[in-house]
């Protein structure tokens, strides 16, 4: 045999292989990209809900360094309440998916070991993998909470007529406009329709038909619940709130007309207005706030759960924030 059949052999297997792979994977071209629409969205979010029902991590398409936090707790995908406890669906859930953005987030009422419980889970997918999770949870219902917690509003669910539709840029800048309304004390600020109807943890606080105690569980019923979302901050009922930072306006779903948002709400302890020297609310607070928004205005607010935290501490994903 000559010397160099050696060499000849492996360069003919290599030349073979090379071959083999090169008819496994076919040439690159642009018409092979599919990209992940909004039903492609939604899909993923049920395969991982999915999974969290059955406690079935290995089932998920995780990235290498996917992120995960519990009400804004650093944690290891698999660790937390919802894959640990048994969690049962009920019909409550709306979507918000955003294929420009690749995220998508559901708001929806659970039962947890038996009882309610207002949960948020967003995701951010990033080539069919799950880059970010971020579950809010709150087991605190009440049963005056559970009537506006059976069906989401149609104004969660409908898609929206095209003279309806605003363009991305236009409900970005609603949405924010609804946290520079807080802080400005002035509902003039605000891009809100007549109609605006918010809903905090399944309660109606604004437009209702006669006086309540909105959110509280203790105090007279106010007239201010009455009064239009535009209206109700005029009288600086929300004055607590130190800032709203970051609003964290992350997820535009321009076929249903949804923004939804993952604000942190700063409460330092004072009002503004008020000189008495006299200590308020010393807290932070997260929440997933959805808004409606047909024709450039705000007609849904849907904020839960609201998920308290020391004051000082982060959202668990913005370096800095919390002070």
């Amino acid at each position: 045999m000559p010397r160099n059949s050696g060499v000849t052999l492996a360069a003919l297997l290599f030349g073979a292989f090379a071959t083999s792979l090169n008819a496994a994977e076919p040439p690159w071209s642009p018409s092979a990209v599919r990209p992940c629409d909004r039903s492609c969205l939604t899909g993923i979010m049920d395969r991982y809900t999915g999974a969290l029902l059955k406690h079935d991590r290995p089932a998920l398409p995780l990235a290498e360094d996917v992120r995960f936090t519990e009400n804004t707790a650093l944690l290891n995908v698999g660790e937390g309440i919802l894959w640990h406890a048994k969690t049962e669906p009920t019909a409550f859930k709306y979507y918000v998916a955003d294929p420009v953005a690749g995220q998508v987030a559901i708001g929806t009422l659970v039962k947890i070991q038996g009882r309610p419980a207002l949960v948020a889970v967003r995701l951010k997918v990033e080539r069919g993998r799950l880059l970010e999770i971020e579950h809010l949870i709150d087991r605190n219902v009440q049963e005056r909470q559970l009537a506006n917690l059976q069906t989401p509003r149609p104004g969660l669910l409908n898609d929206i007529v095209a003279s309806n539709r605003t363009s991305r840029e236009g409900m970005i800048a609603a949405a924010n406009s609804y946290f520079d309304a807080i802080e400005g004390d002035s509902g003039k600020i605000g891009a809100f329709a007549d109609d605006c109807e918010r809903h905090e943890n399944g309660i109606q606080t604004t437009l209702t038909k006669e006086p309540t105690t909105g959110m509280l569980t203790s105090g007279p019923p106010s007239k201010t619940y009455m009064m239009t979302c535009s209206d109700q901050l005029d009288t600086k009922i929300f004055a607590y709130i130190h800032k709203i930072r970051p609003g964290r306006v992350l997820i535009v779903d321009e076929q249903k007309g949804l923004v939804a948002t993952f604000p942190l709400f700063v409460h330092d302890g004072s009002r503004r207005g008020d000189t008495s020297g006299n200590l308020g609310m010393l807290i932070n607070m997260v929440c997933l706030e959805t808004f409606g928004i047909r024709g450039g205005r705000i007609h849904e607010v849907e904020a839960f759960p609201f998920v308290q935290i020391p004051y000082g501490l982060g959202d668990g994903w913005t370096p800095g924030s919390g002070r």
